[in-house]
C-alpha cells in the first residue's frame, strides 16, 4: 500500500538523515541552485524515494531544500512531501507553519488585496489564538466566521472558504471542493496549510 511505502520511507529517512539538516543554518553553497532552489530539492528527493534510496550518503548529496518562507529546511520539505501524497496532491499545495496564526493570516492579506471575500470556518470552538476582533481592527482585513458541524456540511461561497481544524495526528483530509483552504492544527508543532 502507497500510505505505508510513505511512511516507511519517511522512517528510514529520518534515522538516516544527514546531521547538516538539524544543525546547518546557511545555503550550502556548493550545491544551491537559486534557479532550480524551489522544485530541485523535491524533484531529486523523489527519485530517491522512488528507488528505496534512504542512505545517508544520498540524502546529504540532495540539493537545498529553500523556498520564500524558510531560509532551508529538508524536513520541512519532507514532510510536506509526505503529507501531499497521502492527500494525492502536489506538494506545492502544502505548506507547514511552526506557526498557528501565519496561515490565517496570509490568506487574509492574499485576499484584502484582492478584494476577494473570506469565510473561516471552524468545528466546536474557535482556536484560542484567533481574536477575530484584533485581526480586524489591526490589520484592517474583513472576512466572516462560522461554526459548522463538519467539512462536508460546507457549502459554495463566493469567495474563499477557510477550514480551520485541530488535529491530534498527521492523516489524511477528505477533500471538500468547496473548501479552498484546510488549516490543519497541531498543537505545539504548528499548522499545515492545505
Amino acid at each position: 500500500m502507497k500510505v505505508d511505502k510513505i511512511l516507511n520511507y519517511i522512517k528510514d529517512v529520518l534515522e538516516n538523515m544527514p546531521t547538516d539538516w538539524l544543525s546547518l543554518t546557511t545555503h550550502r553553497l556548493d550545491i544551491y541552485n537559486e534557479k532550480l532552489a524551489k522544485t530541485q530539492f523535491l524533484d531529486q528527493f523523489e527519485n530517491l524515494y522512488n528507488t528505496n534510496n534512504s542512505k545517508s550518503a544520498a540524502l546529504y548529496e540532495l540539493p537545498t531544500a529553500y523556498d520564500y518562507i524558510r531560509l532551508g529546511h529538508p524536513l520541512s520539505c519532507i514532510l510536506e512531501w509526505a503529507i501531499a501524497n497521502l492527500n494525492q496532491l502536489q506538494p506545492e499545495q502544502v505548506i507547514s507553519f511552526s506557526s498557528q496564526t501565519v496561515p490565517v493570516l496570509a490568506i487574509l492579506r492574499t485576499n484584502l488585496l484582492e478584494h476577494k471575500n473570506t469565510q473561516i470556518l471552524y468545528t466546536k470552538d474557535l482556536p484560542a489564538f484567533f481574536d477575530a476582533d484584533v485581526i480586524k481592527r489591526v490589520y484592517g482585513y474583513n472576512f466572516e466566521l462560522k461554526q459548522v458541524k463538519n467539512a462536508e456540511a460546507v457549502s459554495e461561497f463566493n469567495g474563499s472558504t477557510v477550514f480551520i481544524s485541530e488535529q491530534n495526528e498527521f492523516s489524511t483530509t477528505d477533500l471538500n471542493p468547496n473548501i479552498d483552504f484546510y488549516i490543519n492544527l497541531h498543537a505545539h508543532l504548528g499548522s499545515l496549510l492545505i
